[in-house]
């Protein structure tokens, strides 16, 4: 479940996570069958003044075929019709603005469950299984289909899916969409919206098809036999498998083995990549068999793209050479967060703990041109479903956070975090800027000494992390905007 916190990026630390939170449940309806709740989610940075980061209100159904309505007042109170009953939810906390988080689940069963166009709620719907149908309505939207055929429409607002296990059919609506078909035989559609529209679709394992629509898209077909179909802007991944890739004759940018069909790929660029095994050492992807298929997608897509295989081999290297891999858990709030640490700091004592410096070598940062420690025990918590816009330009789908994180791990396991703060930013000149190992992992330049990260003498140390080790680097290789600043 992802409360509607403000969308952060990741925040990497040796020290604890996020504060403590607190939960409190109150049950609104319950008639043995249907069960409706409401959820406020506490934070205790500050245990006097608890502050609310999350009100959910939570539907709940049994395993028959349930079919669920919802619409949405101008103030935001939502009224539901399920299975032919009608409900109204005043779910305003009373002390906050805090929006009302809507997370649908229905059992076994084929459920039907539409969202009207002016439901603006950030909404999760669990369908589980059956062969289910779902369609989102006009805001933040994740959709998970469960074992079954399922049909999947997303709406206007920023959607996310995944299909599951089964043969399903995904289609986007008018805002960005993230689309994961996993396991079955899936057809995928971009859909149809404006010029400034991007959508991510993988195709996942099976033989699947795939279809751009307007605005940018990513196409990775995943393992097997695939289609996939260009349309305006397209990037394609064909993966392993033997895949049949039309581009349409548009300029797409097509990263494919020799061994797979291209149709209609002039003024195309064709980027042989053969896939590899690499990053099989370098993590344990820990979490519910959905959640380790679903990233074991995303590590497919990395093992297809010339950046994601150079990481990952770069990370199996660590993991080898430091005793541990990277270990990968779900986050189940909307950020992502990196957490590092060695061996040798966890044996300190308390007192030499607090001794350290800000920006330590021990802590694996960089000092006076030499690396610092490696962290040995390094945890990434992933949030699968999170999809970021930064300044109204660029929309970074859920892989790009994660390699942004996998790139945090890469300089923490070697100890070439770049020390201090950034000068300040426009927005609030009166405080230093982001850490410069923010800004190195998204391949911005800083303003801390540089450093050799090749070890070559005869190439001049520099101040931020080099290509492909940024995050701009498989924006780059996707055709997507690359972020300018760290905000």
């Amino acid at each position: 479940m992802a409360p509607p916190l403000p969308p952060t990026d990741s925040q990497p630390s040796s020290r604890p996570g996020p504060p403590p939170i607190r939960t409190n449940t109150q049950m609104l309806v319950d008639d043995g069958y249907l069960r409706v709740s409401q959820k406020l989610i506490e934070g205790l940075k500050k245990p006097e003044h608890p502050e609310t980061l999350a009100n959910i209100l939570i539907i709940e159904t049994g395993d028959k075929a349930d079919h669920i309505h919802i619409s949405q007042r101008p103030d935001g109170q939502l009224y539901a019709r399920i299975n032919g009953r009608d409900y109204a939810f005043n779910t305003f906390d009373g002390r906050s603005n805090v929006p009302t988080f809507l997370h649908i689940k229905t059992g076994a069963g084929d459920d039907r469950i539409t969202l009207d166009p002016n439901v603006t709620v950030r909404v999760e719907i669990e369908a589980e299984d059956g062969d289910d149908f779902v369609q989102a309505g006009g805001g933040p939207t994740s959709i998970y289909g469960g074992r079954g055929n399922d049909h999947i429409r997303l709406g206007s607002g920023i959607g996310y899916a995944e299909g599951n296990e089964g043969d399903d059919t995904i289609m986007g609506g008018t805002g960005h969409a993230v689309m994961y078909g996993n396991a079955g035989k899936d057809r995928l559609y971009a859909g149809s919206g404006p010029a400034s529209k991007r959508s991510h679709l993988d195709g996942g394992a099976d033989d699947d098809q795939l279809y751009a629509g307007n605005g940018h898209t990513v196409l990775n077909g995943g393992r097997d036999k695939d289609l996939m179909v260009g349309y305006d802007q397209t990037t394609f991944y064909t993966g392993p498998g033997r895949d049949t890739v039309r581009a349409n004759a548009l300029k797409a940018r097509i990263y494919a083995q020799k061994t797979d069909r291209l149709i209609g790929t002039q003024g195309s660029t064709i980027t042989h990549v053969t896939p590899t095994e690499a990053g099989r050492q370098a993590f344990k992807i820990i979490g519910p068999p959905d959640f380790i298929q679903r990233v074991e997608d995303d590590l497919e897509l990395l093992r297809a793209s010339p950046a994601g295989q150079k990481l990952l081999e770069a990370l199996d290297k660590a993991a080898e050479r430091n005793g541990a891999p990277i270990t990968l858990e779900n986050m189940p709030l909307p950020t992502n967060f990196i957490l590092f640490i060695s061996t040798q700091l966890q044996a300190m004592s308390e007192e030499e703990s607090n001794a350290l410096e800000d920006f330590d070598p021990k802590q694996g940062f960089i000092k006076d041109g030499v690396a610092g420690a490696h962290m040995d025990q390094i945890k990434i918590l992933y949030n699968p479903s999170l999809i970021n816009k930064i300044d109204n330009e660029v929309t970074v789908s859920p892989i790009v956070q994660l390699f942004h994180e996998m790139v945090h791990g890469w300089n923490a396991s070697n100890g070439t975090l770049l020390p201090g703060l950034s000068a300040p930013t426009p927005d609030e000149p009166e405080h230093p800027g982001p850490p410069n190992f923010e800004l190195q992992a998204v391949g911005l330049p800083t303003d801390a000494p540089g450093f050799d990260f090749d070890n070559d003498p005869a190439t001049p140390p520099i101040a931020t992390n080099p290509a492909p080790f940024t995050e701009n680097s498989l924006h780059a290789e996707m055709g997507n905007p690359l972020r300018t600043r760290y905000a």
